[in-house]
């Protein structure tokens, strides 16, 4: 209730008391019938007056939408007309269904929920939006309808951006598609040539060298096949070279700071290396920034004369930034169709940004700023994707793609969280490790997070977890995982249950949920083992049992 509205009120109550005292109030039975008369109508009269004013300064906040500046959103001014701070809308996607938020970015349906309800909106009996806003405001369909309605001209300007944004991002996906596509490609030649034609070479220069030996006895035929052994050692050289620029391999085995060690003690012009980064980013940022640093490289021996080459890579903001510098004589130019107008190309298809100062005389300092959050997934990042939705929703009975919002980082969080829960790494057999370190390589956690679980410490305590936001949504989860592993090489001990017992008062949850969460486990075993019968063991050589 906003403040003009308390006041009406207050200033209608104040108006009904003070007629009533115009009236002889010694007769009791009078009194009600004087406030039914008059107080009374006087009272429903302000409200009426009030309802109208609220009306006319709902009309007034949406009334010339679209028309101011670049924060004169609808969504803000439905979030004030409707005192509704967390009001969002979404709208339909044309051509290819869906939702897609303000922004143009894909979105899920809001829900309906214990929190947010969904109002859909239609054009011709067509939605092309939404609202998701307070389920109080279901109590007042007018008003809300009437919100609606009033920013319906707004909306479709909004719902219009809304869809240029997503096909630009949808042109940005694209374009970053078409470059991995590009590279796999690539990839798949450099691994033909490396296995195929590389090979063959090899053995054929293996088969001139012994010829040459069992010719030793003619000279001008040793010398030619000398000489046909040394030319293929220089084709093999070039091949080998040719199949380094096309995609090298090392970038996809070590990452781009071994890929950049090892351009860095090439010969050629000496190179410094600052590199911080962490151990693994996105493919294609990886390839891009291999690419950029191998062309600066490349010019700085062929064409600037250059004494010294410094080379920069760290990650700022969750964007790449690499940098090669070079002493030499400047005067680079970013033409067309040259290898820095292809890679500045390449940069723009990431959503990056390149950049090139090499004033005459002057060196010349080549720059990029990568974002790490690409659009397009490698397939192995795309393989992960789909296992880990498949897990969220095998285990959880969640929907898959709420794995898509699961980082590394949660997923080490909760292989703490589960150990905590059991008593502590100290305290859990070798079986149960094995179990944990399976459970999150079968959701595809990143390497680092095996081998931090498999190196856990006991670091962290029950205070450290239940600061983090999101750690009570998820702690019934854990201690159900806790109960898993603990489960995982037989029934559990008194020691175990003690052990989970503490853990569940330490995180405040109810002794009661524990007891839920055990018959759960207890219920999944009993399954697994008819699984097993009905299933497996019909097929497998006498005397195999389930592994618990």
């Amino acid at each position: 209730m906003d403040r003009a509205l308390r006041i009406g009120l207050i200033a209608a109550t104040v108006l009904a008391v003070a007629t009533l005292a115009l009236f002889d109030l010694d007769q009791p039975y009078e009194l009600w019938s004087q406030f039914i008369v008059v107080a009374a109508p006087l009272t429903l009269a302000a409200w009426i007056v009030l309802a109208r004013a609220a009306d006319e300064r709902l009309v007034h906040a949406l009334a010339g939408l679209g028309t101011g500046g670049p924060d004169d959103t609808v969504r803000d001014a439905l979030r004030r007309a409707l005192a509704d701070p967390d009001l969002e809308i979404v709208y339909t996607q044309v051509g290819r269904g869906g939702w897609i938020s303000g922004l143009g970015e894909q979105t899920a349906r809001p829900g309906p929920d214990g929190c947010r309800a969904f109002t859909p909106i239609d054009r011709g009996g067509k939605p092309i939006a939404g609202l998701a806003h307070d389920p109080r405001l279901l109590r007042h369909p007018k008003r809300l309808r009437a919100a609606v309605d009033a920013a319906s001209l707004a909306l479709d300007n909004e719902r219009l951006k809304a869809q240029l944004r997503a096909e630009l991002l949808e042109a940005q996906a694209s374009r970053t598609r078409i470059i991995d596509v590009g590279d796999r490609a690539l990839q798949r030649l450099e691994r033909n040539l490396h296995d195929g034609a590389q090979q063959r070479l090899v053995g054929l220069a293996l088969m001139f060298r012994l010829a040459s030996r069992r010719a030793a006895g003619d000279p001008e035929l040793t010398a030619l096949l000398d000489d046909a052994a040394h030319e293929l050692s220089d084709a093999i050289a070039e091949l080998r070279e040719l199949t380094r620029g096309i995609l090298p391999a090392i970038v996809g085995d070590t990452g781009l700071r071994g890929a950049l060690e090892s351009l860095a003690e090439r010969p050629g012009v000496p190179v410094d290396l600052h590199v911080d980064l962490p151990d693994r980013l996105p493919e294609v940022v990886e390839v891009a920034a291999y690419y950029l640093v191998t062309e600066a490289l490349t010019n700085a021996n062929k064409h600037a004369v250059a004494s010294r080459v410094t080379v920069r890579a760290r990650v700022v903001d969750e964007t790449l930034r690499a940098t090669v510098i070079d002493d030499g004589i400047g005067g680079a130019k970013q033409s067309q169709g040259s290898g820095l107008q292809g890679l500045a190309d390449r940069i723009g298809a990431l959503g990056g940004e390149f950049e090139i100062d090499s004033p005459p005389e002057c060196g010349t300092t080549v720059t990029v700023d990568i974002p790490l959050a690409q659009t397009v997934l490698t397939d192995t990042e795309q393989q992960r994707r789909v296992a880990l939705r498949w897990f969220v929703q095998e285990n959880w009975e969640m929907p898959g793609e709420a794995g898509d919002q699961i980082t590394d980082e949660d997923n080490l969080m909760s292989a703490k969280a589960t150990m905590l829960i059991a008593g502590g790494n100290a305290r859990i057999t070798e079986r149960e490790r094995e179990w944990l370190i399976g459970y999150h390589t079968a959701a595809r956690g990143a390497g680092w997070v095996i081998e931090a679980i498999a190196a856990y410490d006991d670091s962290d305590t029950f205070d450290d977890l239940k600061v983090l936001p999101e750690f009570p949504q998820v702690a019934r989860g854990e201690v159900y995982c806790a109960i898993r592993m603990c489960s995982s090489d037989g029934p559990l001990t008194p020691d175990e249950l003690n052990r989970l017992e503490r853990s569940v008062d330490a995180l405040g949850i109810a002794r009661e949920e524990l007891e839920e969460l055990l018959a759960i486990v207890a219920a999944e075993d009993g399954l697994r083992r008819r699984r097993f019968n009905a299933i497996a063991a019909p097929v497998l050589p006498g005397g195999l049992s389930p592994l618990r």
